[in-house]
């Protein structure tokens, strides 16, 4: 995202309370904040930015029509999945290296009626892409089941927790 003076995207005045969108494209990541807080608003980044207000992960559908190892599902961070049969997902493709993911936030929400399996730490995905489930077993997304995910550098796997 280009930086650009507060001047210059609005001729009014801004107040340190006037709220501001923000958004990178090629992230997903969009939200707002006070003129004071956020400059920039990204994922490949290793420093933490004060940030007040709400944000929104722009979502992404997907739909599996297999068991899927390696699954590559980019920049996004929020993920809408289907599957049109019960299937195995064993590891997600990280952005470029596993370094630079690192931290990385993601939601996955079944949004069709079949289950979808998240597999612990299944060698049918490269070791970086893996899943390290919150109990050590594989997570059953029925209809409706959603998880969150972060990337831990120090074990190079996805860290997944069942959320419903």
């Amino acid at each position: 995202m280009a930086s650009k003076k507060i001047s210059e995207l609005t001729a009014k005045t801004p107040l340190v309370t006037d709220l501001l969108a923000v958004a990178d494209p090629a992230t997903g990541i969009a939200g707002k904040s006070d003129c004071g807080q956020v400059t920039y608003a990204g994922m490949n980044m290793s420093k933490v930015i004060p940030f007040s207000g709400s944000f929104a992960f722009q979502p992404t559908t997907v739909t599996l029509s297999a068991n899927r190892n390696n699954f590559a599902i980019g920049a996004n961070a929020f993920v809408r999945m289907s599957s049109t049969g019960n299937y195995d997902l064993t590891g997600l493709v990280p952005l470029v290296t596993a370094e630079t993911n690192m931290g990385r936030i993601i939601y996955i929400v079944n949004v069709g009626s079949n289950t979808i399996n998240l597999k612990h730490e299944s060698s049918l995905s490269d070791a970086e892409n893996r899943f390290i489930t919150h109990n050590g077993n594989q997570v059953s997304m029925n209809a409706g089941h959603l998880v969150f995910g972060i990337y831990d550098i120090a074990v190079s796997r996805w860290r997944i927790w069942d959320l419903t």
